[in-house]
């Protein structure tokens, strides 16, 4: 009987532990693009030579 309750605790656990690591990468390059597009470009590819003189 403590078999097949631990067997089942086990399956669980193994099964959330995949879960977590799957949806950490998928956040993770959520992240990384939300970073990536976040901040502005210098002023060399925004091309506004009017505002450097």
């Amino acid at each position: 009987m403590n078999w097949l309750i631990l067997l089942i605790f086990g399956i669980f656990a193994i099964a959330l532990v995949v879960f977590l690591i799957i949806r950490n990468q998928k956040d993770e390059k959520k992240y990384e693009t939300e970073v990536d597009n976040d901040y502005s470009k210098p002023l060399s590819e925004n091309k506004d030579i009017d505002m450097m003189k």
